[in-house]
């Protein structure tokens, strides 16, 4: 693998992905919320949205789909900076390398 690879090919994928896994996120989101308050303002409405002590309710169970989702494109685009910046580090040092390689008289 060389270090075009980090950081061309593998690190732009991983990008790639952050930013479409975001897209579709706020895309359904939005149209969730586009439908309104679905649940009603009744007694199963609002057990159904705020849930019970044995079972989370739509509005927990909703948030914590966000957050999960907002980490989950946080680490692609983590993973995609860190392997480009590996890519340089392995440029660097490859060149490093070289300069203190001992030469072969002949």
């Amino acid at each position: 693998m060389s270090p075009d690879d980090l950081k061309s090919s593998i690190a732009k994928a991983f990008h790639i992905e952050s930013g479409d896994l975001t897209g579709a996120l706020i895309k359904e989101v939005n149209e969730l919320i586009a439908v309104g308050d679905f649940w009603g303002g009744d007694e199963a409405g609002m057990k159904f949205y705020s849930g019970d002590a044995e079972v989370p309710g739509y509005a927990a169970t909703a948030e914590a789909v966000m957050t999960e989702s907002s980490a989950i494109s946080f680490f692609y685009t983590g993973v995609a900076t860190r392997l480009h910046d590996m890519g340089r580090n392995v440029e660097a040092a490859d060149w490093a390398g070289i300069a203190e390689m001992p030469r072969i008289l002949r």
